[in-house]
Formats: structure tokens, C-alpha cells, sequence
């Protein structure tokens, strides 16, 4: 991820949903997980859990699925 925080967390939504993926992984961070917060009180995501892998905590987003997705 680079400096622009959340343009790096939206792009990694989009190219998920694009791909038809159910789940994406970001870097945990407070910032980023403040961002996220706000994104799931607005709808945008389903769900959101930490998880912890070698040491290192991530966000877990569940993608809210779209039905007219064109």
C-alpha cells in the first residue's frame, strides 16, 4: 500500500468486486480500520473481523454482494 490510505482500501474493494471476489485483505492499521468502520456503517461493505497471520494483523472485508452488477 502506498501514502494515499483511502485511495490504496478503495482500490483494493474495487478490484475484488471486479474479480467477483467475496472477501479482501488490507493491512491492519487504526487509521484503516477507522476507514473501514465508516464504510461499514455506510454500506459499502457487509462485514469486516481482524485476523492475524505470522505476527501480522489484517482486515477481512466481506463484499456486499450487488445484484445488478453490469
Amino acid at each position: 500500500m502506498g501514502k494515499d490510505i483511502i485511495a490504496d482500501i478503495i482500490t483494493s474493494i474495487r478490484n475484488a468486486d471486479m474479480n467477483r471476489k467475496v472477501m479482501v485483505q488490507i493491512p491492519f492499521s487504526n487509521i484503516n480500520e477507522n476507514i473501514v468502520k465508516i464504510l461499514l456503517r455506510e454500506g459499502f461493505i457487509q462485514n469486516v473481523r481482524k485476523h492475524r497471520e505470522n505476527d501480522k494483523y489484517f482486515l477481512v472485508l466481506t463484499l456486499r454482494y450487488r445484484r445488478n452488477r453490469k
